[in-house]
């Protein structure tokens, strides 16, 4: 199992839009339900099915067709479940800290079929993946500043 893990600030730029706690979960969410505007790798991202609390969507990133899971705790945590494909594994987006002290942690537990967990080739397999990935958080976070930025708040509810 491949893991890793990133804590960012989210107002780290005072000339930016400052985002509030309720700001960041309104865009895990529109994110979650389209991440093709906030995950510049991302090709394709199609809702499947959704209920109180869930979505199942496919995606197509590096190369692989993949099926989530995700489930939602409200104003916290987003958690991304590969249900089918190559990659499987448990993507995390975590909003921590309070308004004053706001930060976006994102991680990941990924294995590759046919990859020995713990191997040099698991590694190499995945290195070409961490920018992009380390890219998704902080695209994620411009987006939702430049939604803000460019259409007010309620741009993060539509």
């Amino acid at each position: 199992m491949f893991r890793y893990e990133r804590t960012i600030e989210v107002n780290d730029d005072p000339d930016a839009p400052q985002l509030t706690r309720h700001d960041v979960w309104l865009g895990l969410m529109k994110k979650a339900a389209n991440a093709l505007p906030f995950v510049p790798a991302m090709e394709k991202c199609e809702l499947v099915e959704q209920g109180e609390g869930w979505l199942v969507r496919d995606i197509y990133l590096f190369g692989e067709e993949l099926t989530e899971r995700v489930t939602f705790e409200p104003e916290r945590l987003v958690t991304f479940v590969r249900t089918k494909g190559r990659v499987p594994g448990v993507i995390i987006n975590e909003i921590l800290g309070e308004d004053d002290d706001l930060r976006l942690k994102f991680g990941f537990e990924l294995s590759a079929d046919g990859i020995e967990d713990g191997s040099d080739a698991e590694a190499e397999y995945f290195a070409p993946t961490v920018p992009a990935y380390d890219g998704a958080v902080a695209s994620t976070l411009a987006a939702m500043r430049r939604l803000v930025a460019e259409q007010g708040r309620d741009a993060l509810t539509r």
